[in-house]
């Protein structure tokens, strides 16, 4: 049975990994006191040591993103390559969280800064479960604690996957585009749910499909807001294949309108 690991040797084993040269080139030098920061909050600390010793996490290798929400690591669990999500206490964005949280019935909206956002991370968790159980290629979870998820790392070797707003040359890409709105309709028909900030900047491409992520301001079909987000989703990913591909692509509201259709069937 292996040793528990304890607070002093995670903190420590969190420094070695901020002070590697190589790795503090991947930050801007103005993230890196925020990242300190947060890693070394105590409350996320104790958090990470039940993970390890649990046997979610078992090393960390990489810092992958340094967001306004989230701090995002790289790291090795008992099958393969993980990601780690820190959501950030300090930083958070109280009143968006509460906006969407208070029109979601999965979840009691709270005046607590610490516990909105566990509740935020929880969401993405039981976001990502949804997508994930209907087909729709997202990040598998499989934790949440606290302020952190740990989710199917999305790329190789602690590299992540690139963005699609930085992929220029598509060998098929109206076959990329459908495959995106297929994963549309799926999370808006199977796990009853609509993405609400789906765009370029939050779907990967990795061995030549997309990878949906960053869904934790996902909301239910039920939401006031749901239908408009999803004309906005829909609407922001055929603009960017229009322009960055100059293909053609679907009428964005025909679209939305015989999807809403459907699930009225």
């Amino acid at each position: 049975m292996n040793r528990e690991l304890d607070l002093d040797e995670l903190e420590e084993k969190m420094h070695e990994l901020l002070e590697e040269p190589e790795k503090k080139k991947r930050i801007k030098d103005a993230e890196y006191k925020k990242v300190r920061q947060l890693v070394f909050d105590q409350r996320t600390v104790r958090i990470l040591v039940k993970l390890f010793n649990k046997g979610v996490i078992e090393d960390f290798t990489w810092i992958v993103s340094t967001g306004k929400e989230a701090v995002v690591l790289a790291g090795k669990g008992p099958e393969g390559e993980i990601a780690i999500k820190i959501y950030k206490i300090a930083t958070a964005n109280f009143k968006k969280y509460l906006d969407y949280i208070s029109f979601d019935h999965r979840f009691v909206p709270t005046g607590d800064r610490a516990r909105i956002v566990r509740i935020w991370a929880q969401r993405e968790f039981r976001n990502l479960a949804r997508m994930h159980q209907a087909g729709v290629r997202v990040p598998k979870p499989i934790e949440v604690q606290g302020n952190i998820l740990v989710m199917e790392f999305i790329g190789e070797e602690g590299e992540p996957a690139p963005l699609l707003r930085d992929v220029y040359d598509m060998e098929d890409p109206e076959l990329f585009l459908s495959e995106i709105l297929s994963d549309v309709r799926k999370i808006y028909l199977e796990a009853e749910l609509v993405h609400g900030d789906l765009s370029e900047y939050n779907v990967m491409y990795w061995k030549s499909k997309p990878w949906i992520i960053d869904v934790s301001q996902a909301v239910p079909l039920n939401h006031p807001l749901a239908l408009s987000m999803l004309r906005r989703d829909v609407e922001n990913v055929t603009s960017f294949f229009k322009k960055r591909f100059r293909v053609k692509v679907p009428d964005p509201y025909e679209f939305v309108d015989e999807l809403v259709s459907s699930s009225q069937t």
